[in-house]
């Protein structure tokens, strides 16, 4: 199930009070028809009763996949969330991410049974190839393609414009086997596996060899 609760909350647009649902917790084994709302965001969409217009406000969630065995903690004010009290939780993949848009590509990466940490070095290695070339502001994971082992991301560059780019299935199997060899990650903490732990691991990864 999903845990809610109810708060007052100003519309941005006419600055009317009103009653807003918050969605604190989402377990998609429960509320599977979460998934779909996760994935674009509508779960985060208000409408103000008294103008009509829709706001998206992004509020701390926490996402529980019992199947896959992950959560991701989405926070927006950058606060991570103390896992001490998930012993049970063994062998869970423990996530936290800052922006909307970082959680569902998470969510949508550990949900495949991806190693996410393997797939942030992809898209840091992609960067540092494609950044001769071209303004890239982000890169995010998109696909893969199970009929040619390859892995596509989406290349937004600094005009708005995006590409696609893709890299081998071969690729990410060795970063997985490095990864998993040769660098450790607290299974009983909600880490944040993004750009910055992509780059400070691939120096270690350069330091190991």
């Amino acid at each position: 199930m999903s845990k809610h609760k109810s708060e007052a909350f100003t519309c941005p647009h006419c600055q009317n009070e009103s009653s807003r649902e918050i969605v604190e917790s989402i377990n998609v084994d429960l509320s599977p028809e979460m998934r779909e709302k996760v994935r674009d965001l509508s779960c985060f969409a208000w409408t103000c009763p008294v103008c009509g217009k829709a706001s998206l406000v992004i509020d701390p969630c926490l996402y529980h996949d019992m199947s896959n065995q992950f959560m991701v903690w989405l926070s927006p004010d950058g606060s991570p969330l103390d896992a001490s009290g998930f012993d049970p939780l063994a062998g869970y993949t423990l996530r936290w991410v800052e922006s909307p848009n970082a959680f569902r590509e998470k969510i949508d990466v550990l949900e495949r049974g991806l190693d996410d940490r393997a797939i942030e070095l992809m898209k840091l290695i992609l960067a540092m190839q494609l950044q001769k070339s071209m303004d890239i502001v982000d890169l995010v994971f998109h696909s893969f393609d199970e009929r040619t082992g390859a892995f596509r991301f989406v290349v937004v560059l600094s005009d708005g414009a995006e590409q696609y780019a893709a890299m081998q299935g071969d690729t990410y199997a060795r970063i997985a086997r490095d990864v998993e060899e040769r660098l450790f990650t607290p299974a009983r903490d909600f880490v944040k596996v993004d750009i910055d732990w992509a780059t400070a691991a691939l120096e270690l990864l350069k330091g190991s060899e």
